[in-house]
């Protein structure tokens, strides 16, 4: 061979070499207690804009498309960016293996198999999971392999948004993959369950304290537990439509949960009690939130393509919401608030874990269980740290109840010993009072027996002016027929001495008659002015009516000799007697009779000046008093055509003091003193029946034994 042919034979042989090298070391799947992690054995290619790769332009045209090893080539994390990558699998035992991906982000993932040039199967790892009928596996980003034991696979991987610079993916047998599934369920069914325990206790809590704290901190650790098991894929092994939607809406997702969040720290913190200009703030950023998610959630409902704005405002105020809140807890933890120290130390770890994540995910850490696993333990620390916050304020809130009652039971005692001394003050200023009432009461009801009184004598004066007037004249005329009767004796004419004798006998029976007439009136005078003994007898209603109508209507004509009223009475014959005190019942029909008298007298004066009244000629002052018998009662019913009594004060009538009289004409006891005589005295009622203009009826109803 010519000197100059070796180094061209050398650099064909080395070409040779390194393009055997890229095919025939395949990763040889020998442990199945192992997980490869097959990314960074891949080799990849950089699709650029112009062109369109096939997986069957790849397989025809091999030379065309040179593949670089990872560790040779800078992946690029840009969403514009597509990539295909190749790896080979070598089987040489009988367990049957799976491609797990660790984290399912938005990246679309299509993974083709290749036995010898020969398309096996094709699967796909997208937002919504693995694409698969299995929902475990597709809530699990898991799709399963068919390599046979001995076969030697290729799997291509199109990736056309490289959103991140890593496939988070490994190849596990089922033994292992069993074993990592239930590590990891394990985790996270821990945390998950420790959330989802306390978020119930704080919501009953909430319910039975009426506590806002905890409703809002409840409300937020289940929206922050469905964006951890959306997030990890979980939610996705359940069947329907409706984890797919809510993974759709990642970012409206994410944040509600942001809100609520902020909404917690409003609370727990008292921003708007300790620092106005930091709620403030924050207020605008709740208002900031909500104005982009109605924006997506437009974009969304016209059909637009939303999922990048999805995940950058689930990115945005996610960070902006645990940003506000490690500043706002710091600022209020300075300031001496205890539970704002265990607000920002939850916050920490939880923004420190989620860093780790977030640093693993883009290949700046190792992808390690406990990394890919810090979302949890994070949120596990954080709801520690919250609840001791969350204690802690309770405490201090228990602690100002406390000190609460103790000062308001010191001032109890001591108000209780100054009302104290003000009863007893009150007490003697009570008595001293009482007893000036009683006095000036005895005296109003006095003055109102001494005004009945007044009136029943005039009637009885003019009752009495009869009896007297017959006695003077029958003792005049008696007188003559003594001076005549001496006469005729002197001159011995006996039978004119007889004659005269019999006429002044029955003169003098007339003056007896006259006189005992004149007594009893004087009697029943007496009888009214003494004050009654409270002793029932049983009592004859109708004459008592009768005689007080009688002295009712001549006391009134005693002070207006032109009144004149018709007086119409119905006494029931069969009427039983009642056991009642006669003077009381009297007092009572006489102030009956009385103002019924006066009404008649008043609408006779001034017709005109009365509603509902004409001015007419015809009219006839007429008062009716009726007695009847019902079971168990006996009734009397006092009735006049007078000027009635108004609507607006009928009410009022028996109450004390309370008259329409003009002044000096009454003293407004005299329905209250019969009021009570009835109901309270004597078990019964009086009722008013009244319209003005036309007439008032008092009916009262005593019991009968």
């Amino acid at each position: 061979m010519p000197i100059y042919c070796r180094p061209v034979s050398l650099l064909a042989t080395l070409f040779c070499l390194l393009c055997h090298t890229l095919y025939a070391q395949p990763i040889v799947l020998n442990n199945p207690n192992q997980t490869y992690f097959i990314f960074e054995n891949c080799a990849a290619f950089h699709v650029k804009p112009e062109q369109k790769i096939t997986l069957d332009s790849l397989l025809l045209h091999p030379d065309k498309y040179p593949f670089s090893p990872i560790t040779q080539k800078t992946i690029q994390a840009d969403a514009n960016q597509a990539y295909w990558f190749r790896v080979q699998l070598h089987n040489p035992t009988s367990y049957n293996y799976f491609l797990r991906f660790f984290y399912a982000s938005d990246m679309l993932v299509k993974m083709y198999e290749v036995d010898s040039n020969r398309h096996v199967q094709t699967g796909q790892i997208d937002f919504h999971g693995a694409s698969t009928p299995d929902l475990f596996q597709r809530g699990q980003s898991i799709l399963p392999l068919k390599i046979e034991q001995g076969q030697t696979h290729t799997l291509y991987f199109f990736v056309p948004h490289m959103g991140i610079p890593k496939l988070h993916m490994g190849v596990m047998s089922s033994l292992n993959l069993a074993k990592h599934v239930h590590y990891d369920d394990l985790l996270n069914g821990l945390g998950n369950g420790f959330l989802v325990i306390v978020a119930i206790y704080c919501l009953i809590l909430s319910i039975r304290l009426r506590d806002r704290d905890n409703l809002l901190f409840a409300l937020s650790a289940v929206l922050s537990l469905t964006v951890v098991l959306s997030t990890r894929g979980t939610l996705l092994e359940w069947p329907g439509q409706w984890p797919i939607t809510l993974r759709d809406n990642y970012g409206i997702h994410v944040a509600i949960s942001s809100l609520l969040n902020l909404l917690f720290t409003f609370s727990l913190l008292q921003l708007k009690q300790q620092t106005h200009w930091l709620y403030r703030i924050g207020v605008g950023l709740c208002l900031l939130i909500v104005f982009f998610m109605v924006v997506v959630l437009s974009i969304r409902l016209s059909g637009q393509d939303d999922r990048a704005l999805q995940t950058l405002l689930g990115s945005l105020s996610a960070f902006a919401s645990v940003l506000f809140n490690i500043v706002a807890s710091l600022i209020i933890a300075v300031k001496g608030y205890r539970p704002g120290l265990f607000y920002a130390i939850g916050q920490t770890v939880f923004t420190i874990s989620t860093t780790l994540f977030v640093a693993s995910l883009y290949g700046a850490l190792p992808f390690t269980f406990w990394h890919r696993n810090g979302t949890v333990v994070g949120t596990f620390v954080q709801t520690v740290f919250f609840i001791l916050g969350l204690t802690y304020k309770v405490n201090l809130l228990k602690k100002n109840h406390e000190e609460s009652i103790r000062e308001q039971l010191r001032l109890t005692q001591e108000n209780q010993h100054l009302v104290e001394n003000q009863n007893r003050v009150l007490e003697e200023k009570v008595e001293q009072r009482t007893a000036e009432l009683k006095a000036s009461q005895a005296q109003l009801i006095q003055k109102e027996k001494l005004a009945s009184l007044g009136e029943l004598t005039a009637g009885i004066a003019h009752e009495i002016q009869n009896p007297l007037n017959f006695v003077n004249n029958f003792s005049e005329v008696s007188t003559e027929l003594v001076q005549e009767l001496k006469e005729e004796a002197q001159a011995g004419r006996t039978d004119d001495v007889l004659a005269i004798a019999d006429d002044l006998t029955q003169n003098l029976q007339k003056i007896t008659h006259h006189g005992k007439r004149a007594g009893s009136i004087v009697r029943g005078m007496l009888e009214h002015s003494r004050a009654s003994t409270g002793e029932k007898q049983s009592t004859n209603l109708n004459a008592l009516a009768d005689e007080y109508l009688r002295l009712a209507y001549h006391g009134l004509r005693a002070k207006d000799k032109g009144f004149n009223c018709t007086i119409q009475t119905d006494f029931a014959p069969t009427l039983p007697p009642v056991d009642a005190v006669a003077q009381d019942i009297g007092r009572v029909l006489l102030n009956l009779f009385n103002n019924a008298f006066y009404a008649v007298h008043e609408r006779g004066r001034n017709p005109g000046g009365l509603p509902n009244v004409q001015n007419s000629n015809s009219y006839s002052p007429t008062v009716r008093v009726s007695t009847r018998s019902e079971p168990g009662k006996v009734v009397i019913c006092v009735r006049d055509n007078g000027t009635g009594i108004p609507d607006g004060i009928r009410e009022k009538i028996f109450q004390p003091f309370f008259t329409t009289k003009p002044t000096g004409e009454g003293t407004g006891l005299g329905l209250s003193l019969s009021y009570d005589i009835i109901t309270l005295g004597h078990g019964g009622s009086i009722i008013v029946d009244s319209q003005q203009g036309k007439g008032t009826e008092f009916i009262i109803e005593l019991p009968v034994p």
